[in-house]
């Protein structure tokens, strides 16, 4: 195994259908990821989103906006976290049918925020454990506790960028359902992508609504904002599942974001 870390972010529009109101795994692209990571001998950790797993109870319970003190909210919570879990466990389980090991982080379990929605605690020696005994770290947007009578969304970017601050890798990658950030309109058969983006993109592109993309962590705006930092860093770049193996290979293809 080699020394170099790979740093990814599976985006939960990505591995689930994120328009759905009920949880639903897109197993096949699950296996296909498993599967591509299972022909290199590197260290690991990904971080995966929650898509439909966790965006639509979230929102339906405002449990973003922090705990309301109604029993229907606590209820939506330990389902979310529950939830959460099972997304979790399917993409082990795939890479775990490769031949690879992993072992997960919970970050329910591990973490915690600050009032500002700050990541307060994390746990960067079980991250150190497992990939010093040769498996692949994974972790994932959730839900965290804020002291002991709130609880916060820790989304999977935020995930990304503090492992990036860590560890320092080489390069790190945002893997979305699109090769890359899409210049116009998303329902295109060959969507062109943007080469290269900076901070003036979202001056300059009107992405703050996104609809069709229900998303409680901010979404693109989000993702863009915290790969600006990874930038400063890292190679940090947007891509698509058809570029993953390119991308670890160190042929890196999609969108990167730069200062």
């Amino acid at each position: 195994m080699t020394d170099e870390i790979i740093l990814m972010k599976l985006g939960g529009s990505l591995i689930t259908d994120k328009k759905s109101e009920t949880p639903k795994c897109h197993l096949d692209v699950v296996s296909e990821i498993a599967n591509i990571i299972s022909k290199f001998d590197q260290k690991i950790i990904i971080v995966h989103g929650a898509g439909s797993y966790a965006h639509p109870i979230v929102k339906k319970h405002n449990i973003d906006k922090g705990i309301d003190g109604t029993e229907i909210q606590k209820k939506a919570i330990l389902q979310t976290r529950k939830q959460l879990l099972k997304l979790n466990r399917i993409l082990s389980e795939k890479i775990k049918k490769t031949g690879m090991e992993c072992e997960s982080i919970i970050p329910s379990q591990t973490m915690s925020l600050d009032e500002n929605n700050a990541l307060k605690s994390f746990p960067k020696e079980k991250f150190d454990s497992v990939i010093s005994n040769g498996k692949i770290a994974i972790t994932f947007g959730d839900i965290v506790n804020i002291g002991k009578k709130n609880v916060g969304i820790l989304s999977g970017d935020t995930l990304l960028l503090k492992l990036a601050q860590l560890y320092r890798p080489k390069r790190t990658f945002f893997v979305m359902d699109y090769p890359g950030v899409v210049k116009g309109n998303l329902e295109g058969d060959n969507p062109e992508i943007y080469d290269k983006i900076d901070s003036e993109y979202i001056d300059r592109i009107s992405i703050l609504k996104e609809e069709n993309r229900p998303d409680v962590t901010g979404g693109l705006v989000n993702k863009i904002q915290c790969a600006l930092e990874i930038s400063k860093i890292c190679e940090c770049w947007i891509t698509g599942l058809e570029n993953l193996e390119d991308c670890i290979s160190g042929i890196p293809k999609g969108t990167r974001v730069i200062l």
